[in-house]
């Protein structure tokens, strides 16, 4: 299987055109309101929250005067758009967003769900109608697969990775995400555009793993102290190159170098789906119709 990359379409507020999650996360600043250290308030703006750094703030809007408001994170109907791994859109039993791309987008992911029983993908054209609709449902399985394991063993969560990479192109359609789950339903992000495909495929080898950011020290007494912290994926590939797709894939990773991407190993293993940069990336020429890359991913948090 080739290796997919899929570098995210931005979201702007042209493209988001209704979701159902309120941003009501804080009061709306307001140029004539005083904020006292610590007070957290919205820019309807930016789709951000910020926290006041300063005893009697006012009258400078905090996305120009950094000095004074830190921003803490993204709104929470827009966290499923912030490119981080660690945080989340969420809001009890549905999700729903409502997208014009404006351009073809045959693949959509979403990332880091939790607590989803159903997403659904449907594609409205304007000429033709509903011109696509998939629906995936993420569900608890065994970690074993014999009976035992099936009513008495461990079962891990449902999949937190759902993928649609059969979305036909209509540039004019309407693009619509529907989670449904319980209480506690959230997505970390949903990312959409047209993926590139490298390679004829990737060798057997491929590593995967964990970078570890947990805190894990030994004090003067001997005991382990640990401080929890997000881990990340991380993954290594070797792929298989024609002679005619060495200089295009070096151009091609130039330019997503300061990029967060998806990168695909393989479909059926979670693990070398990846939110996140490439940390090297090398090609050794073998012969003239062949090369072998190589290619280091860490994942996001």
């Amino acid at each position: 299987m080739s290796l997919l990359i899929l570098r995210p379409q931005p979201i702007t507020d042209a493209i988001l055109t209704a979701s159902d999650v309120p941003e009501t996360d804080a009061p709306e600043w307001a140029v004539g309101t005083t904020y006292a250290l610590g007070d957290i308030v919205k820019l309807a703006s930016t789709h951000s929250l910020y926290e006041s750094g300063d005893p009697a703030n006012l009258g400078k809007r905090p996305d120009l005067y950094p000095s004074l408001w830190t921003r803490i994170r993204a709104t929470n109907r827009w966290r499923a758009f912030d490119g981080s791994g660690s945080s989340r859109t969420a809001q009890a039993s549905s999700i729903s967003y409502t997208f014009l791309p404006g351009v073809s987008v045959p693949m959509l992911a979403a990332l880091g769900l939790q607590d989803c029983a159903s997403i659904r993908v449907w594609l409205d054209d304007p000429v033709y109608g509903v011109v696509y609709d998939r629906t995936i449902n993420p569900s608890a399985t065994p970690v074993m697969a014999d009976w035992w394991e099936w009513f008495f063993g461990d079962w891990k969560g449902g999949t937190s990775v759902a993928l649609f990479e059969d979305v036909p192109s209509f540039p004019s359609a309407t693009l619509h995400v529907d989670l449904v789950g319980t209480a506690s339903l959230a997505v970390a992000q949903i990312l959409f555009g047209s993926p590139r495909s490298w390679g004829s495929g990737i060798r057997y080898g491929a590593r995967v793993g964990r970078q570890i950011y947990s805190r894990r020290e030994v004090n003067d007494f001997g005991d382990i102290e640990l401080v929890k912290r997000p881990s990340a994926k991380r993954a290594s590939f070797e792929l298989i190159l024609l002679a005619s797709e060495v200089d295009a894939i070096q151009d091609f990773m130039d330019a997503i170098d300061a990029d967060v991407c998806l990168f695909i190993g393989c479909a059926l293993y979670q693990s070398t789906v990846i939110f996140g940069i490439f940390q090297s990336f090398e090609v050794l020429i073998d012969n003239f119709t062949e090369s072998t890359a190589q290619i280091e991913i860490l994942g996001v948090t």
